[in-house]
């Protein structure tokens, strides 16, 4: 191995750990103690780090190495990074780009590789990229599981068997607390969906719907929310106003004559409003009003959750936005963290909900 390979290995544990004894991490390298004594030596001359009896800490404090001097991620042919973290996502085409641009600015912030895995919504696939992940011996993971809950699933238990430092992201870890060391960042869904509908009931709106696709691990919480406001707001909880788009989905003639017999029943109902998830479903509730010429907000508004393409439509959409990118950020950091033991960082596991934002447009504005 070349002495600055060497080198980078050792600034690499410093920055993790904080310290170094040369013996072990002789051993762990198969290399001699007098050969890493004379790299210490180096660094140490450098200001890299501060030598003390039978190894290094770092200098002054402070982080040594790659990260200490530059902010610059990993690159294939580039410096050795401080470390690798895998995430594995469900989707790479929808909602998560942003979470996965959150994680990625982290990484690059931080001198971090970043490996990335798409599980297409298969628990297999999910596993797979798991267990690949351990092969290659990632520092750390980031996963979105493909189920609603991890409880009782085989994730889960190749969960519970990692070495390394786990964020759950976008995905509640309530009742997996018992298995691992697991972490979570997450969009307070329940909170989004409150907003939502706070933001209706401000513009006078008494009869809201909720339109959603049951099968979404978003739903179950849209569905919390919705209730939680309509409550606060003094009216009792109305199961039927929660109406569910849970076929068709992949035929569009057939999911547009599930959206009109939606519209039919609110017309019935005297429903005025709705918050629909997701951003695609809320534009065909739109194109189906102005087939119907029903005026959008002035006859029917809409709220939709995810703001994702909501701008586009013909009505530009009110919209929920989830803290995508911040999710990404955050967990990215608070696995980096856990994998360092860094001077100041929590001993406690963490569960960090972050709020989503409303953005007003056309389709509630009259």
């Amino acid at each position: 191995m070349l002495s600055e390979d060497r080198q980078q290995l050792i600034l690499r544990e410093l920055a993790l750990h904080g310290s170094l004894n040369a013996g072990e991490f002789a051993a762990k390298l198969g290399t001699s103690g007098m050969t890493i004594r004379r790299d210490l030596a180096v660094l140490a001359e450098q200001g890299l780090l501060e030598r003390v009896h039978g190894g290094a800490i770092t200098s002054g404090g402070k982080p040594a190495g790659p990260a200490a001097q530059q902010s610059t991620s990993w690159r294939p042919g580039g410096r050795r990074p401080l470390a690798t973290i895998g995430m594995i996502v469900p989707s790479a085409s929808y909602y998560f780009p942003g979470v996965i641009r959150g994680a990625e600015a982290a990484a690059h912030e931080a001198g971090v590789r970043l490996v990335l895995g798409v599980s297409n919504y298969s628990g297999a696939e999910e596993r797979r990229q798991l267990r690949r992940l351990y092969e290659h011996g990632v520092d750390g993971i980031l996963i979105t599981p493909s189920e609603q809950s991890l409880a009782g699933t085989e994730t889960l238990d190749l969960l519970a068997e990692a070495d390394v430092p786990v964020v759950v992201v976008e995905r509640s870890i309530d009742d997996a607390q018992d298995r691992g060391r697991l972490e979570s960042v997450r969009s307070d869904h329940v909170r989004g969906s409150e907003i939502a509908v706070n933001h209706l009931l401000g513009l006078g709106h008494r009869k809201i719907a909720i339109c959603l696709r049951e099968n979404s691990p978003t739903a179950p919480q849209l569905i919390d929310g919705f209730h939680l406001a309509m409550q606060r707001a003094g009216h009792s909880r109305d199961e039927s106003m929660v109406r569910a788009m849970s076929r068709a989905q992949n035929d569009p003639q057939a999911h547009r004559l599930l959206v009109d017999a939606i519209l039919d029943w609110c017309a019935e109902s005297q429903v005025t409003a709705a918050v629909v998830h997701t951003d695609e479903d809320a534009l065909q509730f739109v194109s189906a009003c102005q087939e119907r010429r029903l005026r959008v907000p002035e006859d029917f508004a809409i709220v939709s959750y995810d703001d994702e393409i909501a701008a586009l439509g013909a009505v530009p959409l009110t919209a929920v936005a989830p803290p995508k990118y911040d999710v990404g950020h955050q967990a990215l950091v608070m696995c980096l963290n856990r994998i360092g033991g860094r001077r100041g960082s929590t001993s406690a596991l963490q569960r960090v909900n972050l709020s989503p934002a409303l953005v007003v447009r056309e389709s509630t504005q009259v």
